[in-house]
């Protein structure tokens, strides 16, 4: 059969792939976009990014979360009875039917072809598509080819998954009901969103970490913060945990741990890492290759060993977020262009939606030690925050990295309401190389959470000044009104 000829084809529809289509197209080129799931969107609208965050947001309302901090009426404290894992599903598939049908219109309207069915290269420009539920096989060729096919959850073999009782981070949106209990196995983004969240249901959770620490590469600060302010108390984490051993049984779930203790629960999470999808792709047909750590390897260009194919996204490896996903995609189809010819940005945010929720840009504390900076270190603390108080969001605590000499901002470490919004403030300052004085001596509209960067730069500069007594500056920046 003869190959119907693309300028690119794009295999896989998440942030990565979208970006790279709608880039192409949008330059007159002739796109077209494989996908070898029946719902577009990739991971990030079916089953990662969208539904946890739907699944986060649900719960923060249906939960009253924030109402128990405002009210001290008992009447406040009760489980919402609309709460359930059918009233959550019914959300999630709202907001990804919406999502679905925006990335639709998207194609159709900028004349991008879709191919639902499984890719393999055949060779470095033809692929063969196998259409879904026992099609027939469709060969298409590109001048340009772009990898973004994602990764999934790593599942071990000796792991006895049944995707009800032990689930990974697909299966655990469709489980029947809430549990009462639940283990966690993974100290990671994953791990730490979903038990925050469960917790904020009433769910007792276990989470259990390999690592001596939770979220290890954030501020030593912020982890302590977020330990600290666990919804309702209701995890138990247990760091070092060990080698382990999952059984299952008419009661649940059992993890045995190799010093002896044992955990069970109705439910058990197993986050221990993801993998790229590259398994049935025949790479290697293409003359490409993985790197030491399985994913598909690309220089900084994103181009693979074969020049005219690029790889994006979670299939490359750290940093496995949609927004640098979203930059990725678009970088290399305008490298494949020839447009222009850059590197990924330096300075860019990582959010993580725990509750309460993180978000931090530039260096930690720890990382500023070992390179052997003078540094002084401002913080604002929410329940000294006005609109902290205002909203009833009193934990958390903005942080701020400043070099002690030269008064530039080095990182800002951000936990609790509005951080993932609050960061993109001090990543542009980061961008622009900026001091304490941009913030000191600028005007917020008041009261904000973004007001939070002005306290902690005037926190910075006591320090500076030596006013060691300033750890918590001014508690209000603005005279009080009657």
């Amino acid at each position: 059969m003869t190959a119907a000829t693309h300028d690119f084809i794009i295999i896989g529809t998440g942030p990565a792939g979208l970006a790279a289509a709608m880039t192409a197209s949008k330059s007159g080129k002739k796109v077209l976009v494989l996908e070898k799931e029946g719902s577009l969107g990739g991971v990030c609208v079916n089953t990662g990014t969208f539904p946890s965050k739907t699944l986060r947001e649900a719960v923060l309302h249906l939960t009253d979360h924030l109402k128990r901090k405002i009210f001290k009426d008992n009447e406040c404290l009760t489980r919402n009875p609309e709460v359930s894992m059918e009233k959550l599903k019914e959300r999630l598939h709202s907001v990804r039917s919406q999502e679905q049908a925006i990335i639709t219109c998207q194609l159709e309207r900028n004349g991008i072809d879709i191919i639902r069915g499984t890719a393999s290269f055949v060779d470095g420009h033809t692929i063969a598509v196998q259409g879904v539920e026992g099609g027939e096989e469709t060969r298409v060729q590109g001048e340009r080819i772009i990898i973004a096919t994602g990764s999934h959850p790593r599942n071990p073999a000796n792991v006895p998954f049944d995707h009800k009782t032990i689930v990974d981070s697909t299966s655990i949106l469709n489980i029947g009901r809430i549990p009462e209990t639940m283990i966690i196995l993974g100290g990671g983004v994953i791990g730490s969103e979903y038990a925050t969240v469960f917790a904020a249901l009433g769910v007792k959770v276990t989470l259990l970490d390999r690592g001596d620490r939770l979220l290890k590469f954030l501020d030593h600060e912020i982890t302590s913060e977020l330990q600290n302010n666990f919804p309702g108390g209701n995890i138990n984490y247990i760091n070092n945990c060990g080698d382990f051993r999952i059984e299952r049984s008419g009661n649940g779930p059992i993890l045995s741990l190799t010093d002896g203790r044992v955990f069970t629960a109705e439910c058990l999470f197993f986050a221990l890492g993801r993998e790229a999808n590259t398994g049935g792709l025949a790479i290697e047909n293409a003359g490409i290759g993985l790197n030491e750590h399985r994913y598909i390897a690309v220089n900084e260009l994103y181009q693979t060993a074969a020049p005219h194919i690029y790889a994006v996204g979670d299939v490359i490896g750290w940093p496995s977020l949609a927004s640098t996903s979203i930059v990725q995609g678009r970088l290399a189809a305008m490298n494949a262009l020839k447009t222009r010819a850059e590197s990924f940005p330096k300075i860019f945010p990582f959010g993580i939606y725990t509750i309460p929720e993180i978000s931090y840009v530039g260096i930690t504390e720890e990382e500023a030690q070992e390179r052997d900076y003078k540094i002084v270190i401002g913080r604002c603390r929410y329940h000294s925050l006005p609109r902290g108080q205002i909203s009833g969001d009193c934990e958390g605590l903005l942080k701020m990295i400043v070099h002690r000499d030269t008064r530039e901002i080095l990182g800002v470490h951000i936990i609790g309401g509005g951080a993932t919004e609050v960061i993109h403030i001090a990543q542009v300052a980061l961008i622009n190389n900026a001091k304490i004085d941009l913030f000191i001596d600028n005007i917020f509209n008041f009261p904000t959470y973004s007001e939070a960067l002005k306290i902690a730069a005037l926190s910075a500069l006591n320090k500076i000044l030596g006013n060691h007594r300033a750890d918590e500056a001014c508690k209000h920046l603005q005279p009080q009104k009657n």
